[in-house]
């Protein structure tokens, strides 16, 4: 069946778009669809807008529908929001804070089982918490996330955790071996570490953390998910701890703003560097010989391998990740 539709350029798309909502004159059941140029609102019949051509097209129906599918009827473009689903919250990010209420309810409308979404309005320098603003739902931070079986809870307003790394670390549990001593530098609540104890059954895991509530979660979380014999979590700077730690067959990075300055003393602890940072794509080349410059002049050898982007930062940056092997004692 052939719908009547407003036709209007990709540019007007969102003005037009919020006046339909507001005369109500939106056709209810029916997606909002758009090809290179226009963009196509269902509306009732008999509707006269401004000087908009109707068109008759034939639209497809909504079926059981997810956030994407409601904000694409309401005609927002999907490729300025980013969702992260920690636990039983949504945390978004908006180039138009103007449609936060709009994805806000959209998100919990098709999810039931979150109760709070936020905005994430940047990462602040301390700790790397994100600075949160509560947009729809209760009035809470703190939630229980699930990756791969295991427990994690947290304040995500108190400590960093990006649900975006479960498939990287994974991946860095899988290259770890039974009996084998692993350092997880800046830890944060630990998903790392537990994800290791879990897959790999090593002899034992270091947690360290600068941010008192993160290790405060850490210490729950080894204990929730009955992994007090492997990891040890440690509260304080790692360059002040690892001195007084064993040597470690792996040794985790993730701190990718400033891990290149922790190198010398990871050099001189770990085996494997599962090493992370913040760069422009066209500059990884470059910083990979930097590294091994800068492992030539601590005294050490150094192979660097599986070099790869593990997720986006901004339009410009990527986070990078590669593993640094030591050659040499």
């Amino acid at each position: 069946m052939k719908i009547p539709c407003l036709k209007v350029s990709k540019k007007e798309a969102e003005k037009v778009r919020r006046k339909l909502i507001e005369k109500n004159l939106l056709l209810k059941g029916y997606r909002v669809e758009r090809d290179e140029n226009f963009v196509y609102f269902p509306v009732k019949e008999d509707v006269e807008f401004e000087n908009y051509k109707i068109v008759y097209r034939e639209m497809k129906k909504v079926g059981k529908k997810s956030y994407e599918d409601v904000l694409k009827e309401k005609g927002i473009d999907l490729e300025s929001i980013s969702i992260d689903f920690i636990g039983d919250i949504a945390i978004i990010r908006l180039n138009d804070k103007s449609i936060a209420k709009e994805v806000a309810d959209a998100i919990m409308k098709t999810n039931k089982h979150i109760k709070t979404v936020c905005i994430d309005k940047g990462v602040k320098e301390d700790y790397r918490i994100r600075d949160i603003e509560i947009v729809a739902g209760k009035k809470k931070t703190e939630t229980m996330h699930i990756e791969y079986g295991l427990k994690i809870k947290l304040d995500i307003a108190k400590v960093y955790f990006s649900p975006r790394l479960s498939t990287e670390r994974m991946r860095v549990a899988k290259q770890v071996k039974e009996n084998e001593i692993v350092i997880d530098m800046f830890a944060g609540v630990a998903p790392f570490s537990l994800l290791i104890a879990k897959v790999a059954k090593p002899k034992k895991i270091y947690a360290i953390d600068i941010n008192p509530v993160a290790v405060k979660y850490a210490i729950e979380n080894v204990k929730l998910n009955k992994m007090d014999d492997i990891i040890e979590v440690v509260e304080g700077d790692a360059k002040d701890i690892l001195p007084n730690l064993p040597d470690a067959d792996h040794v985790i990075m993730n701190l990718p703003h400033k891990s290149f300055n922790f190198l010398p003393l990871a050099l001189e602890k770990g085996k494997i560097l599962h090493y992370y940072e913040i760069m422009e794509r066209k500059k990884i080349e470059e910083r990979v010989e930097k590294i091994k410059r800068k492992a030539e002049k601590e005294g050490y050898e150094v192979e660097i391998k599986n070099v790869r982007v593990v997720g986006s930062y901004s339009p410009s940056k990527q986070k990078i990740g590669m593993e640094i092997y030591r050659l040499n004692s």
